[in-house]
């Protein structure tokens, strides 16, 4: 069935794919963006654009009561780890507030359903770093960031327990790559792909934060997942009858230093690389169990690491 949908944050780097892919099923979309990073040129000519801000409750009610909306996107947040930690007054009043915010606006406008971009972030790290997180891992953050969306993730629950809201899907994201075809590149990211395809490109060096993890090479292990993948377990959510919370992720983890291996092999090019002391909040490795997805949803990623790699280095070539 096709559906009228509000997607908060669908000018940056998921929320655009997102957008377009929805477009592409024939939905009816409307952006709501503030564009502090967005890039409304990868918006398409036939979604709604409303420029706005989610700590502005006027902006979002005037959007919401301007149109039926079936369903709401919720990509808008904070989401640098490190800097969560320095400032976590604007981290709080963005991503929890911001919530609230767009739930009071789906309660006041009747706004059945929310898809929620959550994250790994939310969970307690685990003792044996071969152990795969499963959606009821135990959740206490280490970053400020990660406990801002575990409070959305309750305050979500908790609209949809009282019959503010009929249906939420909560995506807890583990580490996004690659491209979808917008060639979208965050140049201010402190994600780690496009950081190692912006050393190639300057010839700056790369940093790698904590070498004495125990892990196989003594750096850090995350599950990445190709933004295409990603987007496709948006679109599952969107399909399912009932609420629910998954982890988006692959099952399999790579160190920083095989990122760096395959960039160097993909690219023909060799980084300068300087090793510097773990960031406060990093844990050493974070890989998920996609089974509830996989059952669930129906969905399975299928792009691998050379994937993203590839994507990455295409997109920040030009």
């Amino acid at each position: 069935m096709k559906k009228n949908i509000l997607v908060i944050g669908g000018a940056g780097y998921i929320g655009s794919a997102c957008v377009n892919q929805l477009v592409q099923q024939g939905h009816a979309v409307v952006v709501f963006d503030n564009l502090s990073t967005g890039q409304p040129e990868k918006i398409g000519e036939s979604v709604g654009f409303a420029q706005g801000d989610i700590m502005n409750p006027a902006e979002l009610d005037a959007v919401c009561g301007a149109h039926q909306f079936d369903a709401v996107f919720h990509f808008a947040a904070k989401k640098v780890l490190s800097e969560s930690m320095q400032n976590p007054t604007l981290y709080y009043q963005n991503n929890v507030v911001g919530t609230l915010n767009i739930l009071g606006a789906m309660e006041k406008h009747s706004i059945p359903e929310i898809i929620f971009s959550s994250t790994a972030a939310v969970y307690e790290p685990q003792e044996d770093i071969n152990d795969l997180y499963v959606e009821d891992s135990k959740t206490a953050p280490v970053s400020v960031y990660g406990s801002t969306k575990l409070i959305a993730e309750m305050i979500i629950k908790d609209f949809a327990r009282t019959g503010k809201i009929q249906k939420y899907s909560i995506l807890r994201y583990f580490n996004v790559a690659g491209d979808a075809g917008l060639s979208f590149a965050e140049h201010n990211a402190q994600n780690v792909f496009p950081l190692l395809a912006g050393a190639l490109t300057t010839g700056e060096p790369f940093h790698i934060f904590g070498t004495d993890y125990l892990t196989k090479d003594g750096t850090a292990m995350r599950d990445y997942i190709h933004l295409t993948d990603l987007v496709d377990g948006h679109l599952k959510a969107l399909e399912t009858e009932k609420s629910g919370t998954y982890n988006l992720g692959t099952g399999t983890g790579y160190s920083v230093r095989e990122l760096v291996d395959a960039f160097e092999r993909i690219s023909g090019k060799k980084l300068t690389v300087k090793e510097s002391p773990r960031r406060p909040g990093d844990l050493a490795s974070v890989i998920a169990s996609p089974a509830k997805a996989n059952s669930e949803l129906n969905w399975y990623p299928t792009k691998t690491l050379d994937d993203m790699v590839q994507d990455t280095l295409i997109v920040f070539s030009k």
